[in-house]
């Protein structure tokens, strides 16, 4: 498998992980209710939207489920998140009245329960074998190359849509670097923006109208126009993309299909770049630092990698990821630039261990073989990572798609749950977390906020799982153990409880962490495969204590009110 096609996988997990935790996030980081039972809400979501959008006759007559009524996706999709929270706000009825604590036991009963009525009911959901026969929305369309109206449609869509987010984040970007003072002007984060908005600032005019006589605007009125032109901009560029796209394919479908895929691929690299540096703040010394760093943590795996005997590369692996670690930890108490930014270096170090694993191991074997051309081939192949290159022809796959569609759900639940936190009902919520004696002096019902809150959070839940049963195919239940409970608080502590955009960074470490082990088991002897993947789980909860002991709050933090009204 391409390097791009694990990329896309993991993005694909870590976007409905990260609306599986944005439900908790409400639950907990906003309101304070402790839900060790969120994965029942996760459960019904996915079983509701299996049985709406199932046929009827699917599987043979060794496949039984209660009903099949092959409804859209945007039915099913919509009914899990309805039926998930409404159970929700059922189950807290009973027992918010008495204690938190018991919100969280009996959640986590009837969550198990719920996975107990799966497994032995055989007419519900075909019982422990696996409910199959789901089919994604119009998967029968792909992979699509533009040769077809349909096709050329689509590629211009996903095209047109990504360019449009992109160029949106990067504004987002440029907002930062201004805000953290760093000069942007006729830097390369500004020319990039330019050029990300294709010359449609001048179509659409960035002069500000209302101004005072000294040439100042009202702040939030400045803040709010300059927002509503940043969209109205990087949507008009979106679609100057898809039009050019469509045209582009329909003249030539390899060469224009390449040529784009290949323009839009290298633009959100550049913008991801450009995000990480604004992120870090880095300078050549710390770059070359962190490079350091992440070398040595691959050269530790190197026994692993070219040792057979279970006895020498164990030891010799230890001993180099010691004296690495080790390395580490002096460089952190005794460097100035690391001890002032220790998490960004952490975090700098796993991406420069995860690009050279990715990238030059895999580069590696044919450059040594002298075949350039394939070692050329791969690059080219994971660095367009909007196209799939596994047939003849460059074309858009299937996973590409539920990549784009992921995306804007997942877009649109942050922005809705944004919508939500900072509207007074969310100010209300974060009362209730901090101190429900003075909701109660200002003649509201806490229990009344609770019950809502239990019911919007149970609702992101079941959306995430209707999204895994769109992402799987397959529903087993063993896929909703309590653990994923577990997961959605690990991914919540370790971006930061009450920020809801930090349930993505939480979501995408998790699952670059899962799958670069699932990676280093594959080196692994078959006899203690099992081990390797097992001792993870208890190097994650290692983690998870550190995070908890030396940064509570998470890497992100809760976000300050007065940095969300700034925006």
């Amino acid at each position: 498998m391409a390097t791009a096609d694990i990329l896309v996988s993991l993005v694909v997990l870590a976007m409905f992980y990260s609306i599986l935790a944005l439900g908790m996030n409400i639950k907990y980081g906003h309101t304070g209710l402790l839900d060790f039972g969120h994965v029942g809400f996760y459960l019904i979501g996915a079983y509701t939207a299996a049985l709406l959008v199932i046929p009827g006759d699917v599987g043979g007559p060794d496949t039984v489920y209660l009903f099949g009524l092959d409804l859209p996706w945007v039915v099913g999709v919509l009914a899990a998140m309805v039926v998930a929270g409404i159970v929700g706000a059922f189950v807290a009825l009973p027992t918010l009245r008495l204690r938190e604590d018991y919100l969280a036991i009996t959640v986590l009963g009837i969550a198990t329960i719920f996975q107990r009525i799966v497994q032995a009911e055989t007419w519900l959901a075909n019982g422990p074998d696996a409910l199959r026969g789901i089919t994604p929305p119009i998967i029968g369309r792909f992979p699509v190359d533009g040769q077809s109206i349909g096709g050329l449609v689509i590629i211009a869509l996903i095209c047109g849509t990504v360019w449009t987010l992109t160029t949106l984040g990067l504004g987002r970007i440029r907002e930062i670097l201004e805000a953290a003072d760093r000069s942007v002007v006729g830097g390369g984060t500004d020319t990039l923006y330019a050029v990300g908005l294709l010359g449609t600032e001048r179509l659409l005019g960035t002069e500000r109208t209302g101004a005072s006589p000294d040439g100042g605007v009202a702040e939030s009125e400045a803040v709010g126009f300059e927002a509503t032109t940043q969209f109205r901009m990087a949507a008009l560029a979106g679609a100057i993309v898809a039009v050019a796209t469509a045209v582009v394919v329909a003249i030539n479908t390899r060469v224009g299909l390449l040529a784009v895929g290949t323009v839009v691929s290298v633009y959100t690299w550049l913008v991801l770049l450009a995000g990480i540096n604004s992120y870090t703040n880095f300078d050549g010394i710390d770059y070359v630092a962190t490079l350091a760093l992440g070398t040595g943590f691959m050269l530790a795996l190197a026994p692993m990698f070219y040792l057979d005997s279970v006895t020498v590369w164990v030891p010799l692996t230890l001993a180099a990821f010691a004296a690495v670690i080790g390395t580490t930890v002096y460089l952190r108490r005794n460097w100035s630039r690391f001890s002032a930014r220790p998490f960004r270096y952490g975090l700098f170090t796993g991406v420069w261990f995860g690009i050279i694993w990715y990238y030059p191991i895999q580069v590696l074997t044919p450059l040594l073989n002298g075949n350039l051309m394939s070692a050329a081939t791969t690059v080219f192949n994971n660095v367009v990572w909007i196209l799939s290159f596994s047939g003849q022809t460059p074309r858009i796959g299937y996973s590409r798609f539920t990549l784009f569609l992921f995306g804007v759900i997942l877009l649109a639940s942050l922005y809705l749950m944004e919508l939500v936190v900072e509207s007074p009902f969310g100010r209300v919520l974060r009362a209730v977390r901090n101190d429900e004696r003075v909701v109660n002096s200002l003649g509201k019902d806490p229990f009344l906020f609770k019950i809502q809150s239990m019911a919007l959070g149970s609702a992101l839940g079941g959306l995430a799982g209707a999204l895994a049963a769109m992402y799987f195919q397959v529903l087993v239940f063993t896929m909703f153990a309590p653990r994923v409970t577990f997961i959605a608080l690990l991914i919540m502590f370790l971006g930061g409880v009450g920020n809801n955009r930090a349930m993505i960074v939480g979501a995408f470490l998790f699952w670059a962490f899962q799958t670069a082990t699932t990676q280093l088991a594959g080196f692994v002897a078959t006899d203690l495969r099992t081990n390797f993947q097992a001792f993870r789980f208890v190097l994650m909860g290692v983690l998870f204590l550190l995070i908890l002991y030396y940064r509570p709050q998470g890497l992100m933090g809760e976000r300050s009110r007065t940095e969300v009204s700034d925006q």
